[in-house]
């Protein structure tokens, strides 16, 4: 590595960094301890969904689903995501999850990583073990997105009963159908299915019950299992459980048996009419047998060369939430030498009656060049348990919000309860993990579910409570709301502090995808950076004091509290991003996207004794983006994704052109080969070049073995009147990976 000098940086990221001075960030990093940095990738659940076997992945952020990229052989395919503006301290590394479903060997194999465009722009990488057919969309809240996995709802299934030697007959035809009939059928039939992923239940219930009275024939037995899940989405178990029970009495051994006896587990035990046609039909009424599943992975990695600059200047600073701009450098000049070790267990008992889950994910990171800087994130640690007929669960540890108004990571519980079909109350009480120099928090908070008031829309509305040494730190009141129209998906999230009187969060995200696979996106997220706390008070004191408190007690004893309310309202800048998306598919081997984003950080206004000239904001930085997408161009397992994008700020332009790929290659190989182009002009004559070549690859041997390693390099100059100057940094890490 070589160094000529060393490059400035633009204009805006200059502006942040007398932001982040002017805000006292100095004398938090001299005072406080180094926080938990939680992965981007937090969990990944399954649940069954009618055919479909819905694969939900849960983010310690905010994030945008942007795009999918699928290769022709159905086993690899890519998920682009961008990672929101919170506060949240991110540790933006590589982080894998397997995801092996319950029977049937089927197994998702999931890679969170960078998409090798702005350090917030995030990829998963899926690997199916057999070809699949899957969409993507947003999940409930704005911290997940859903796998839609078509007619994988089986690899869920619960074991079934025991069947005796003798099974039931099946429902004897009365007639062969006419021509005519058939056509109907099967007409009907896809306009019930379409109806059904619509929210159109009740105009689906029509088109079924019109099957249903065409004399017995195959699709009766379709037509069956769709009126029970149509009735059960519409809110009406009992009739659900009455089309399952038929179901079963008609066809024990029809195709969705196993879902139709799982299903009648969920809505109530077995009423004795069912035990008693099941004896009659010469079936073991036996419930299912328990089951139990071990998932995660054990890993070493090291990493080398140069750290990121994201990580490296902004990781303790209160303002570790703002925007990456994709003319930042994504690497720092700070060397690097460091061995980071992690455990990752998902442990699960399932039967009939109850759920348990046991998570714990654990980091220790060694710097071997600053021992003393060596810590151990403990991310996750803890119980779950839910009760099917009662519908009630508990939740006990070191755990990530699942909503509610939670916004971070915290030692506690939660418990909720299904009190109605489509109801269900929550509530939540714990302490953040992010600790706050000496100060003690803690929270509590309630919520109300709604799955679905009305056709296709639900969410959820909550009140939090935080306390600061026993004074209040924040009051949240809010709603999240989602709106699922078939291939239209809408999420809202709003939170509001009435007692410091200011929006938190402002946010809403929607998705449509069409049937040829054109996805529109479109984002608005406004919201408070860092979220409005009393405690921020104590990152933002007065600079020229000779002792800086550590507590909301010692700062009490200076300044009255409604004095350090008003300095949290004036020391708390809002970020705004919006977004429009647009990616269309051209020929089976192309795709082509357009998108346009908006990026601004406000500015404050002078705050006595802390910031009295007060601070400009960064203004509004436009990016105009064209992707061109390519699959299968050599092989059934490639794809490819060409960026070019136009960036404008107050005082700057910028043009960047990047490539990344990504082939499966040989028995268990995987190459992801980038390049980023870039280069930026200010209005004082600074010109900026980097280029950024990379490799990513990944090797699976011995079927539970993953040996993986990236190379990063930076290559960047600056030139003006009074500059030359070039810079060489480079970034690696190795490691290997044990997967349970």
């Amino acid at each position: 590595m070589h160094h000529h000098g060393r490059r400035t940086n633009a204009s805006s990221r200059e502006a942040l960094r007398q932001h982040l001075s002017a805000l006292g960030v100095a004398a938090l990093l001299c005072m406080a301890g180094v926080p938990a940095h939680a992965q981007v990738l937090d969990d990944v659940e399954a649940r069954r969904d009618g055919r479909d076997a819905i694969v939900t992945v849960r983010f310690a952020a905010p994030v945008q689903l942007v795009r999918t990229v699928s290769a022709r052989s159905g086993d690899l395919a890519q998920v682009y995501y961008d990672v929101l503006a919170s506060g949240d301290a991110l540790n933006l590394v590589t982080s894998e999850r397997r995801v092996p479903l319950a029977t049937g060997g089927f197994l998702v194999l999931l890679t969170d990583e960078a998409a090798g465009t702005a350090e917030r722009s995030r990829k998963l990488v899926l690997r199916f073990s057999t070809s699949t057919t899957f969409t993507a969309r947003p999940g409930q809240g704005n911290r997940s997105i859903e796998l839609v996995l078509a007619h994988r709802a089986d690899a869920l299934a619960l074991p079934p009963p025991a069947v005796a030697a003798t099974p039931a007959p099946a429902e004897p035809a009365a007639r062969p159908l006419t021509s005519v009939e058939e056509d109907r059928s099967r007409a009907a039939l896809a306009a019930a299915r379409q109806l059904i992923e619509q929210g159109e239940h009740g105009q689906a219930l029509e088109r079924l019950d019109e099957v249903l009275a065409l004399p017995p024939h195959a699709g009766r037995v379709d037509a069956l299992e769709l009126r029970a899940t149509a009735r059960w989405r519409q809110g009406d178990p009992e009739g659900a459980r009455a089309d399952y029970e038929r179901y079963l009495a008609l066809y024990p051994q029809g195709p969705g048996a196993a879902r139709a006896r799982e299903a009648l587990l969920t809505l109530a035990p077995p009423a004795p009419s069912v035990v008693e046609a099941a004896i009659q039909a010469g079936r073991n009424p036996e419930r299912a047998a328990a089951t139990t599943s071990l998932a995660g992975s054990l890993a070493v990695m090291y990493y080398g060369g140069q750290s990121k600059v994201r990580t490296q200047e902004f990781q303790d600073s209160p303002l570790g939430g703002l925007p990456q701009l994709v003319n930042d450098a994504t690497l720092s000049g700070t060397d690097q030498r460091q061995l980071l070790s992690s455990v990752d267990v998902n442990w699960r008992r399932r039967d009939a009656d109850s759920d348990l889950r046991f998570v714990l994910r654990d980091t220790k990171t060694n710097d071997l060049m600053r021992p003393e800087k060596s810590r151990n994130k403990l991310t996750a640690l803890y119980v779950d348990y839910k009760l099917t007929a009662p519908g009630a669960q508990l939740r006990l540890g070191r755990q990530s919000p699942t909503g509610g108004g939670v916004m971070g990571r915290f030692d506690g519980v939660q418990v909720g309860y299904r009190f109605a079909p489509r109801w269900r109350v929550n509530a939540v009480a714990g302490a953040p993990t992010d600790k706050l120099l000496d100060a003690r928090r803690r929270f509590w908070g309630v919520s109300l579910d709604a799955d679905e008031v009305a056709k296709g829309f639900g969410g959820s509305l909550y009140w939090i409570q935080q306390t600061l040494d026993g004074q209040s730190d924040r009051r949240g009141a809010g709603a999240e709301l989602r709106l699922l129209a078939g291939q239209f998906t809408a999420l809202g999230s709003l939170d509001y502090d009435p007692q410091l009187k200011g929006w938190n969060i402002v946010s809403t995200q929607s998705t449509w995808q069409g049937a040829d696979n054109t996805i529109v996106n479109v984002l608005y997220d406004r919201r408070a950076t860092p979220m409005l706390m009393l405690g921020n008070a104590l990152f933002f004191q007065n600079p020229v004091a000779q002792v800086q408190a550590r507590t909301l007690y010692e700062l009490l004893m200076t300044q009255s509290l409604p004095v350090l309310r008003q300095q949290v309202r004036g020391t708390t800048a809002f970020s705004t991003q919006a977004m429009v998306s647009v990616t269309r598919p051209l020929t089976p081997h192309w795709q082509a996207g357009a998108d346009v984003r908006l990026t601004n950080v406000g500015a404050l206004a002078p705050v006595a004794d802390i910031l009295p000239n007060g601070q400009p904001g960064t203004g509004n930085v436009w990016s105009m983006g064209a992707q061109l997408i390519g699959t299968n161009l050599y092989s059934v397992r490639d794809t490819h994704v060409v960026l070019l994008t136009l960036l404008r700020g107050p005082t700057y332009h910028g043009e960047l052109l990047s490539y990344n790929n990504a082939s499966a290659v040989g028995e268990g190989w995987l190459l992801e080969p980038s390049l980023r182009l870039y280069q930026q002009t200010e209005d004082s004559g600074l010109r900026t070049r980097r280029w950024a070549p990379g490799l990513r690859a990944s090797k699976r041997f011995m079927t539970k073995w993953v040996a993986e390693s990236e190379l990063s390099m930076e290559f960047s100059s600056a030139r003006s009147a009074m500059r030359n100057e070039n810079s060489h940094r480079t970034f690696y890490y190795a490691g290997l990976r044990y997967d349970l």
